[in-house]
């Protein structure tokens, strides 16, 4: 017998806005919609409103696996909150989520790999309910609120950006069987740094007149990435993984990325050999949700029947920074 960790349920939660590629047609006084949907595959993408916050979307998610799952907000024993647009500086949105859900015998943080906070923390989550032997469940919630961050006269940003959550119910057991999570593979690099983020509000640029006039508290775009940069390395890392578990990418029955651009999808599953209808993207309807997207797109694809009970998933993403992760698992639903 050997302790494993499987996820149990999911659930996903975005605000009830939605802004349209018209709409920024009309904003922009340009046909800014035509590319968006095209190359990045984006046709409408959900926003927070005024009186909303990311953690309302996460505690919406997590009821939303709870409740699927049969686990009453007590019986957690952690929960991870994985993004980079945080309830707030301090404390951790992991506290909020906590203490609405009502989960007060769980272990709770944070934990931030810009857009590869979710793969981030399901391999963490996964170490922690197979060390923890007396543990049972854990919860993991990708977020994402940067539309809180937005200079909506910057085109790129503005239309490109958006709103959700996601969140896998995960269980800890022991078994003799092949299930659950069966590894992961991560590479970084920190020298790009620099390249795009919320650089006001921390200890080196504190939220002040000067910070806010110079945008700072807002995403800024600095220096551009190499545009091969996940289109090279994502296949790599998926090779290495697929490797690292004593498996072939022909054993791949569904594999999902970072919800960033179609084009890019679909040059990597081209690259790796796998079909197209072995991927699922959720970007059209829901714009670039960073850290949320990969769960959304599981319980996106999932609500489709997509995903079988035995099914090998392959999860991969990339954050600024940067930071890129795969998963590979058992699907147990």
């Amino acid at each position: 017998m050997k302790r494993i960790s499987k996820i149990i349920s999911t659930g996903l939660k975005v605000p009830d806005k939605i802004l349209t590629n018209q709409y920024f047609n009309e904003f922009f006084k340009e046909d800014v919609g035509a590319w968006l949907e095209s190359m990045v595959g984006q046709k409408e993408r959900h926003i927070l409103g005024e009186n909303e916050s990311v953690s309302d979307l996460s505690i919406e998610a997590a009821f939303m696996a709870l409740n699927e799952g049969g686990v009453a907000p007590e019986e957690l024993n952690l929960i991870i909150v994985s993004s980079d647009t945080h309830e707030y500086i301090s404390p951790p949105t992991s506290f909020v989520v906590q203490g609405k859900l009502g989960a007060k015998n769980a272990m709770n943080f944070d934990l931030n790999a810009s857009c590869a906070s979710f793969v981030t923390a399901l391999s963490t989550a996964d170490r922690w309910l197979k060390t923890e032997v007396n543990a049972k469940y854990a919860l993991v919630i990708g977020q994402y609120g940067m539309t809180k961050y937005l200079d909506w006269n910057d085109k790129y940003t503005a239309t490109l950006f958006a709103d959700g959550a996601g969140a896998f119910l995960l269980k800890g057991e022991e078994t003799d069987e092949e299930a659950g999570i069966l590894g992961s593979a991560f590479v970084a690099d920190g020298t790009y740094f620099d390249y795009i983020g919320v650089f006001g509000g921390g200890t080196k640029h504190p939220l002040n007149e000067d910070t806010i006039s110079k945008g700072l508290n807002k995403l800024r775009i600095l220096k551009r990435y190499p545009p091969d940069i996940n289109s090279k390395n994502w296949p790599i890392l998926t090779r290495n993984l697929m490797e690292k578990i004593d498996k072939n990418l022909d054993d791949i029955n569904m594999i999902f990325f970072t919800q960033i651009n179609l084009t890019t999808i679909k040059e990597v599953m081209f690259n790796l050999n796998i079909p197209l209808e072995k991927t699922h993207w959720v970007m059209d309807k829901y714009g670039y949700t960073g850290s949320a997207c990969i769960p959304m797109a599981v319980h996106d694809a999932r609500v489709q029947g997509k995903l079988k009970k035995g099914d090998l998933i392959v999860l991969v993403a990339s954050g600024a920074g940067y930071a890129m992760g795969a998963i590979a698992l058992k699907w147990s639903l």
